[in-house]
């Protein structure tokens, strides 16, 4: 004999199971990737607080070459400046999730959502943290869409004009490799400051999308020249060494950026870099009471308020990687 129906499980099922047993939660732990960057990263990015919604600031003009001078002959006057006012306005993130009195209060144990929750929104505000600060600056290097450089021009443009009215080009095409690297590398080192004379940019860090992680690894730390004969150097080996800070992230690849050549295009930087961040008010989460909303209900609350910007083209050359 095989009875069936009766009481089972399928026909009862408030009666075997009083809650969900598990929930797999989705958060931001994992550990990064190899050389990954973050907004918080203190070589690519300038750091620093304020105390202004908006922020105001200028180029400086420098003060020239020195000028030979013949005996007794009257000394030259030498201008300084600044000027290319530029300004930019804090903005403010904020995420609310909003949690019953009810589900507070009964929500059974070993679920603990609510203990999680405030963990999960930290991580996904520093992760839109990382995303928004890499996309407003070196992710719309190449367009100036979000962010433009004091003289109008995007970040990488082959037509800066500096305010003693000498053109600076920081764009180039080649695409990452060796003889690639060390084009941009001399464009670098050739850069003019803003009074014409030369900068004196040194090459100690590179940024690419994740993808091209490997190839900048391949072509700098190899103890031979890379993809060459096997009794040649690797220049950049040699004369930088282990000085230069490599970085890569998912964020500016094409994956996640939506600009033009994203995964072909790459950042050299000197410490003299102007990718900015301003921070206005840092990260902090509150649970508020449900006695202070109308519906009897809690909220977990989250905001920060910063800026991403470029205060100059100074300090770096871009290539949107497209000529090999």
């Amino acid at each position: 004999m095989n009875p069936t129906g009766g009481y089972q499980t399928g026909s009862s099922p408030d009666a075997v199971q009083k809650a969900i047993n598990a929930v797999i939660y989705e958060k931001y732990m994992r550990d990064e990737q190899p050389d990954a960057i973050t907004a918080r990263d203190p070589f690519f990015f300038k750091q620093s607080l304020g105390n202004e919604m908006v922020y105001v600031w200028d180029e400086d003009s420098n003060v020239g070459a020195y000028n030979e001078t013949e005996e007794q002959e009257d000394v030259a006057d030498s201008n300084t400046f600044i000027g290319n006012q530029k300004t930019v306005r804090q903005r403010k993130w904020m995420k609310q999730v909003p949690i019953s009195f009810e589900a507070m209060q009964t929500e059974q144990e070993g679920i603990n959502k609510r203990n999680v929750l405030a963990e999960q929104m930290g991580d996904r505000a520093k992760s839109t943290q990382d995303k928004t600060t890499l996309q407003d600056t070196y992710g719309d290097a190449f367009t100036g869409s979000i962010s433009t450089t004091p003289d109008g021009d995007a970040w990488a443009s082959d037509s800066h004009t500096t305010l003693t009215g000498v053109t600076v080009d920081n764009l180039e095409t080649v695409a990452l490799s060796a003889d690639g690297l060390w084009t941009v590398v001399q464009s670098h080192a050739n850069q003019k400051a803003q009074d014409g004379e030369g900068g004196g940019q040194l090459f100690e860090g590179i940024l690419t999308p994740f993808r091209l992680l490997k190839t900048a690894h391949e072509t700098l730390d190899s103890d031979l020249n890379p993809n060459g004969g096997e009794n040649a150097i690797n220049f950049f080996k040699t004369v930088y060494g282990a000085a230069i800070r490599i970085a890569g992230t998912i964020i500016l690849d094409s994956t996640y950026n939506s600009a033009t050549n994203a995964a072909t295009s790459y950042h050299v930087c000197s410490r003299n870099v102007n990718a900015s961040r301003k921070v206005l008010v840092p990260l902090t989460n509150k649970l508020i009471l449900p006695e202070m909303t109308k519906n009897d209900t809690y909220a977990e609350r989250s905001k920060y308020m910063e800026s991403h910007f470029v205060a100059s083209w100074f300090g770096s050359v871009h290539s949107n990687g497209t000529t090999s």
